[in-house]
């Protein structure tokens, strides 16, 4: 059974592959990187009846990359003293996805999205990396909210402002 934060983890790693290339050439790196997980996924799905995690897989990738510099502009808006070149790649591509994630998917809490990125940054980045990127999203995402940016329904409102926190659990 894949779990949806090797999905995020397999997305990350085509992100960066993709950044790392001379071209950007996303639909091929997806074909080559993420084909034959999409196989894997899509029989997972099959088990669960549950559509989501293609959706992730796809989604995510796709609108990470179509917004990378507005997303690096926000993320710039609240590194102070920081520029680009600065961050951590691994590091970045996390806040990119970890913004994309907050906006497109509706039904995935915000706290539950953090959390995975805060994760997968203590696996995959520096020692560092977890706090630096909390503080990044965690304010952002008061600025998305504010912005009318982040629209939850579902399950997703779980940790939304002026929602209790109580209710069923998320399978995200």
């Amino acid at each position: 059974m894949i779990t949806r934060r090797q999905i995020r983890i397999r997305v990350m790693q085509a992100i960066y592959a993709m950044y790392s290339q001379d071209e950007p050439l996303a639909a091929s790196v997806f074909d080559q990187l993420l084909k034959d997980y999409e196989t894997e996924i899509r029989e997972s799905e099959k088990s669960k009846d549950d559509d989501g995690d293609s959706r992730l897989l796809h989604t995510l990738y796709y609108d990470t990359i179509k917004n990378r510099l507005e997303y690096d502009q926000l993320i710039l808006g609240k590194a102070q003293n920081w520029k680009l070149d600065r961050i951590a790649m691994v590091d970045r591509i996390l806040l990119q996805m970890g913004i994309s994630e907050m906006i497109e998917f509706e039904e995935i809490p915000v706290k539950v999205s953090i959390n995975e990125y805060l994760e997968i940054a203590k696996k995959y980045s520096t020692p560092k990396s977890s706090k630096f990127i909390n503080g990044i999203l965690d304010t952002l995402h008061g600025e998305l909210i504010q912005n009318g940016r982040i629209k939850k329904t579902g399950r997703g409102l779980l940790d939304y402002p002026g929602r209790s926190e109580a209710g069923e659990g998320s399978s995200w």
